[in-house]
């Protein structure tokens, strides 16, 4: 594997071998060819909707992850478990919900680069309320969001190349 400059936070981590199991596909998908035209109305109906679910589905495929392998998982872990500590000290003690700059602040003290913090937009999957922020290791995503309660989150790039999908 080359070398790849990898933030803080990834290269500190150990690198324990952990199991990474595949995201399980979405409940409902299926891969069998469906029959068209069947001359049955209930039966045409269903195929219809069997249709219109897969093409729902491919719309989202910009947003759809990879799989992390386990070295570079255990370095995104330990980022994301730093990105969460300095959250969490944003809002200790009742203080109100933080502002775009002290997150990119807290995101970027970790050693996360790329660093993009801003409200969620039509794209984004959630509430539409607070903030979201996202910053590369180097190797591997680290993202989540800032609301009512702090998630962070590690993958792959998004389909479309980025560790969040493009503001709209």
């Amino acid at each position: 594997m080359p070398s790849v400059a990898e933030a803080r936070c990834a290269a500190a981590a150990s690198a324990l071998p952990e199991i990474v199991t595949k995201p399980a596909a979405p409940s409902g998908v299926s891969t069998a060819p469906v029959p068209l035209g069947t001359g049955y109305p209930m039966a045409d109906e269903r195929v219809r909707e069997e249709m219109l679910r897969r093409q729902q589905a491919a719309n989202d495929a910009f947003r759809q992850r990879g799989t992390l392998e386990p070295d570079t998982a255990a370095g995104a872990r330990a980022c994301a478990t730093e990105v969460l500590k300095g959250l969490n000290l944003l809002t200790a003690g009742g203080r109100d919900e933080p502002d775009e700059k002290a997150v990119r602040r807290a995101v970027t003290a970790t050693g996360l680069t790329d660093v993009v913090v801003r409200p969620p937009g039509r794209l984004d999957l959630g509430p539409g309320d607070g903030l979201i922020f996202a910053g590369w290791t180097g190797r591997a995503c680290v993202f989540g969001s800032v609301r009512d309660e702090i998630t962070v989150e590690i993958g792959t790039r998004i389909a479309d190349g980025g560790c969040l999908p493009a503001p709209d």
